[in-house]
């Protein structure tokens, strides 16, 4: 396609480059008779020598460096422990429990009881009454004559306007559209999948187990002996004495006087007011022979009266009392103890030590290898095939028809009515109610009461003391001897064998080798064409000419 559009191109620029050879020669005249047509001359044949490309493959010698294994044999020394057990005698300092005593002096606090005479004073109840006037409140009852105003209920009327819809019925003409149904039938392409058979060949890998060595370095822990010097702390006991300070409790007896307060009774005269009701005379008109007669009316009169009261009057006294007291005295006494003291010493220790030498080995390994292999097995496949068939369908077709529909329409009518309501009307009315009331009475009573009367009395306590008392004790502790001792250990001591072994090991030694490799070579070859030239193709090669040469059209 390119090719074409460079040719057209080429075609293009060399008729308008005619043209212009035309138009430079002066203007066209017109012919005066018509002329006979001049014989076409045949064209020429050109030979031409072009560059083509030529690929050719050519053979070369390649050298290449192959790392190649190499199996070798070398000694090694090789150096193993031996184990031995020796029997050594060491002296050994253990330390030896060892009991002793020694006398100490405690104080213990010895109790004892004495009787002591103790005065008391108990409060003892004591019944008494007293005469007590108080107020009753006593219900009477009178009719009362109360005014009150009533809702009645009154019926009137009112004339009401409302509003009524009156329907009426017109005839109209109304369109519709109805669906009717209609049967067509549409052929329908669908595809069937037809099963047929053909045989494949397959391949597959399946893994081979092939067995193979390797050899692997490892690093071996070789035990060895040394000896270190090594310091130790042995504690050694030593007996050293301490003074040490205690406190004693000294008693001192000395006489306090306490004071106490005995409730010693007293009779008071007190003086009091007390509200009395006294009867009053008083006439009365009696409602039938309008005469009065006499009635008893009480009234509340005050009065003065006196009564006699014990109270309990506080009296402060005093009594000697014998108390012990005790004082905090410090003492001081010398207490033996023992102290372990440390002491380093130095001990030569063989030590068992490790250093990791490095050694090889053939391991055997399985390796599975992957191998192709073919097999071949029928496989069902589907083509798909393209068919017809009638389908049936039903379609619905819209028609427009006509009918004449009767339509109830309200039009709006003003009329008047009667309304009853009800009136709620104020009466004022009255009524007869009979209330009570409650009148204050004046009356007496005997209230019972309790006084508490002091009393004193005496009893005998059992008091419990003490005294201190100064006592001796054994008492046994444990000292801590050292003592030497020879006792045989029994150690292992490892010595180093060197044994020489001869070990195979594998190196990889780089090789030259020389291959044949076969590499393309392209190169350009002369070939001679022939093709026609005629006047415009000359004129068109000799204006593409300086194209040509600046390479626009190299690659055609």
């Amino acid at each position: 396609m390119t090719r074409l559009s460079c040719w057209s191109w080429t075609a293009a620029t060399t008729a308008v480059l005619v043209l212009e050879s035309a138009r430079g020669a002066g203007p066209v005249q017109a012919p005066s008779a018509v002329q006979a047509p001049s014989p076409v001359q045949a064209p020429q044949l050109v030979k031409r020598t072009i560059m083509v490309p030529e690929t050719k493959l050519e053979t070369r010698t390649l050298k290449q460096v192959v790392l190649k294994t190499v199996e070798r044999q070398k000694t090694v020394p090789i150096t193993r422990i031996v184990p031995e057990r020796q029997t050594v005698t060491k002296r050994v300092t253990i330390q030896v429990p060892e009991r002793q005593t020694r006398s100490e002096t405690y104080l213990v606090n010895v109790p004892f009881q004495r009787e002591v005479e103790q005065s008391f004073t108990v409060m003892v109840p004591e019944q008494r009454t007293r005469t007590e006037s108080f107020l009753v409140q006593v219900p009477r009852e009178r009719e009362v004559k109360r005014y009150f105003t009533e809702m009645v209920p009154e019926q009137r009327t009112r004339t009401q306007t409302y509003c009524v819809n009156v329907p009426f019925q017109r005839e109209v003409e109304q369109t519709y559209t109805m669906l009717v149904p209609e049967q067509r039938t549409r052929t329908e392409s669908y595809v069937v999948n037809v099963p047929f058979q053909r045989e494949v060949e397959q391949p597959y890998t399946v893994l081979v187990p092939e067995q193979r060595t390797r050899t692997e370095s490892y690093v071996v822990n070789v035990p060895f002996q040394r000896e270190v010097e090594q310091p130790y702390t042995i504690m050694v006991p030593e007996e050293r004495t301490r003074r040490e300070t205690f406190q004693v409790s000294v008693p001192h007896y000395r006489d306090v006087e306490r004071p106490y307060t005995v409730m010693v009774p007293e009779q008071v005269t007190r003086t009091g007011t007390k509200t009395v009701m006294q009867p009053i005379a008083a006439q009365k008109l009696s409602a039938e022979k309008q005469a009065p007669s006499p009635v008893q009316k009480l009234q509340p009169v005050a009065q003065e009266y006196t009564w006699t009261e014990t109270i309990q009057r506080p009296e402060t006294r005093t009594h000697k009392e014998r108390i012990v007291e005790y004082t905090t005295e410090n003492r001081t006494r010398e207490v033996p103890f023992t102290v372990m003291v440390p002491q380093s010493k130095s001990r030569t220790v063989r030590v068992n030590d490790f250093r990791q030498e490095t050694r090889s080995r053939e391991i055997p390994y399985t390796l599975r290898v992957p191998q192709t292999q073919t097999r071949r097995f029928t496989v069902t496949e589907n083509r798909p095939e393209a068919r017809s068939r009638e389908v049936p369908y039903t379609v619905m077709v819209p028609q427009t028809r006509t009918r004449q529909v009767t339509l109830t329409e309200v039009r709006q009518e003003l009329r008047n009515r009667e309304v009853p309501y009800t009136v709620m009307v104020p009466q004022q009315r009255e009524r007869m109610e009979r209330i009570t009331e409650m009148v204050p009475e004046e009356r007496t009573r005997e209230v019972p009461y309790t006084v508490m009367v002091p009393q004193t009395r005496s009893r005998v306590m059992q008091v419990t003391e003490t005294r201190p008392e100064e006592r001796t004790r054994e008492v046994a502790y444990t000292v801590m001897t050292s003592k030497e001792v020879e006792r045989e250990l029994t150690q292992v001591v490892y010595k180093q064998v060197t044994d020489e072994r001869l070990v195979t090991y594998m190196e990889t030694v780089p090789e030259t080798i020389e291959r044949q490799v076969r590499v393309p070579v392209t190169s350009l070859v002369a070939r001679e064409i022939t093709e026609p030239v005629s006047e415009v193709s000359e004129s068109a090669s000799r204006i593409s000419e300086p194209i040509f040469r600046r390479g626009i059209f190299r690659r055609y």
